[in-house]
């Protein structure tokens, strides 16, 4: 079964910004809008998972397939 990542986006009222609140090591994101916000997601987050991920082990750029995002679900929240 493939591991799953969540990525959450938080809007912070002071600085105007959305940012994501996630489980992929690395990855920090923040954008003006929802949408910008999930387009750096939807590219980023698949570098960021096969950069970190040490189950993927040493080969990663001989594994079949990288990570994709299959479905969006983002959860939004206001801080």
């Amino acid at each position: 079964m493939p591991k799953t990542y969540h990525v959450k986006a938080v809007w912070d009222a002071e600085a105007e910004v959305f940012y994501a609140e996630t489980d992929i090591p690395g990855l920090h994101l923040e954008a003006p809008t929802m949408a910008e916000l999930f387009k750096a997601a939807e590219e980023l987050a698949p570098m960021m998972i096969m950069a970190n991920d040490s189950s993927l082990g040493e080969n990663r750029a001989e594994q079949q397939g990288q990570p994709t995002l299959r479905s969006a679900a983002m959860e939004l929240c206001f801080a």
